[in-house]
């Protein structure tokens, strides 16, 4: 069997798991988000719609969820998808505004450089959201 890229379902199962792990938690729980922004890149133009399609159970935490449905979205609409319906559902906004960096100093830039489909749920990111060192 070949390798399959991670879709946003696996993910958000992934992020469940390390949100849970009492070893783990919130610094393991962006480790799917990176692996699967690879695959993205890598998987051909015919295979992104698939990792983005189907609807990710929720998290755990509700800042994941709408972080998930605001990344399909984003990617989605920059590489011409169709956006999937899944990321409309209400639980996919938060109430409160959320920078998800740990600096202070970067909020004020996040707030600035988030893609609308951050900012329309309450996520500020910055530039840097989708680099790979």
């Amino acid at each position: 069997m070949g390798y399959a890229p991670l879709t946003l379902q696996g993910v958000a199962r992934r992020i469940r798991e390390a949100l849970t792990d009492p070893e783990g938690g919130e610094a393991d729980a962006w480790l799917p988000i990176r692996e699967f922004l690879d695959d993205f890149r890598a998987a051909a133009p015919e295979v992104r719609q698939a990792m983005i399609e189907a609807r990710p159970e929720p998290t755990g935490d509700p800042r994941f969820d709408a972080y998930l449905a605001a990344l399909a979205e984003h990617l989605a609409i920059h590489h011409n998808l169709r956006v999937p319906e899944w990321v409309e559902e209400p639980g996919r906004f938060l109430d409160r505004w959320w920078f998800p960096t740990r600096f202070r100093s970067l909020h004020a830039m996040a707030l600035v450089e988030s893609p609308a489909s951050f900012r329309r749920r309450g996520i500020f990111i910055d530039h840097t959201e989708f680099e790979r060192c």
